[in-house]
C-alpha cells in the first residue's frame, strides 16, 4: 500500500473549510471526489490542518493510501485537470512508510494580511482584512513578543473549541510591512503582514491573536494588555476575531 503525499494550494473563499461538512463544499471533499475518479477507487484524504471556512492555503499538506500504480505526476496532472480553478495540487510524491500529514507535522507557518486604506481595494480584499485606522507596527511587535513561547492560550481560542489542552508553543511572530498588488496606485495605503510559526494552533487562535494585536496597533490596547489577557485564561476580553479571508496556511513543517 502506497502513501501519497500532496501539497495543495487553494483559495478558501467559496468553501466551508478543509474538512467535510454536512452542508456546503469543502476542500477535502473536492480532492477526495477528484482523486477517487482518477484512481477508480474511493480514497480518504487526511490534511495536516483543518483550515476554517474562507481561509486560504499555499502549502497545505495531505496524504492518502492507494494500491493504484498511477504515477504521482499522473495524479497531480489528472487532479489539476479536473479540480476547480481555486484548488491546485502543487506537488504529489510517494511518502516514506509511516508518514502522516497531521501526526508527523512538527509545526505550521501562517500568514495574516492586513491593509489600511480609506477605500476598499478590490484586488486585495479577498485575501486581506481591510481596516481604516493606521497601525503602530512597533507597538504590535511589542505585543507579539508577549505571545511567543509556551503558554496557555485559553483566552485566544474559539468558543466551543474541543481541544483537550489549550497549551501551545509559538516559536515566532513577525509583524512587518507588506505590499500590495504590483503596479497599483495605493497612495497612502498601509500593508501589514503578520507571520505566525508554532508547533500547533487552536481553532481561531491565529485570528484572535491578530485581532488583539490590531487593537494594540490602533492604540486601544497596550502590549502589556496582551500579557494580561493571556494570564486571564478566559474569553471575557472584547477584541475582534480577525476575518478568515486574511489568513493563509503557508507551510507545514516536518
Amino acid at each position: 500500500m502506497r502513501i501519497v503525499k500532496l501539497t495543495i494550494s487553494y483559495k478558501g473563499t467559496n468553501y466551508v473549510g478543509w474538512q467535510r461538512q454536512p452542508a456546503g463544499e469543502s476542500i477535502q471533499q473536492k480532492l477526495e471526489e477528484t482523486i477517487s475518479r482518477i484512481l477508480s477507487h474511493d480514497v480518504s484524504i487526511t490534511g495536516a490542518g483543518r483550515t476554517d471556512a474562507g481561509v486560504h492555503a499555499v502549502g497545505q499538506v495531505a496524504h492518502f493510501q492507494t494500491d493504484s500504480e498511477v504515477s504521482c505526476d499522473g495524479i497531480r496532472r489528472g487532479a489539476n485537470s479536473m479540480l476547480p480553478p481555486d484548488i491546485s495540487v502543487v506537488d504529489a510524491s510517494d511518502a516514506t512508510e509511516g508518514f502522516h500529514a497531521k501526526n508527523s507535522a512538527k509545526g505550521k507557518i501562517y500568514l495574516y494580511r492586513i491593509y489600511v486604506s480609506s477605500n476598499r481595494l478590490p484586488l486585495e480584499d479577498p485575501f486581506a482584512w481591510h481596516i481604516s485606522t493606521r497601525l503602530d507596527l512597533e507597538a504590535m511587535r511589542e505585543g507579539a513578543e508577549k505571545l511567543v513561547g509556551r503558554h496557555d492560550f485559553e483566552s485566544f481560542r474559539a468558543t466551543g473549541c474541543c481541544a483537550k489542552s489549550s497549551v501551545r508553543t509559538i516559536n515566532r511572530i513577525e509583524v512587518r510591512r507588506g505590499s500590495g498588488f504590483p503596479f497599483s496606485d495605493y497612495s497612502g495605503a498601509q500593508f501589514v503582514d503578520l507571520i505566525f510559526e508554532g508547533e500547533g494552533f487552536l481553532r481561531h487562535m491565529v485570528r484572535n491573536m491578530t485581532g488583539a494585536l490590531v487593537e494594540v496597533g490602533r492604540g486601544r490596547m497596550t502590549p502589556d494588555d496582551i500579557a494580561r489577557i493571556l494570564l486571564q485564561k478566559n474569553r471575557q476580553e472584547r477584541f475582534e476575531c480577525a476575518p478568515a479571508r486574511g489568513l493563509c496556511l503557508v507551510k507545514v513543517i516536518y
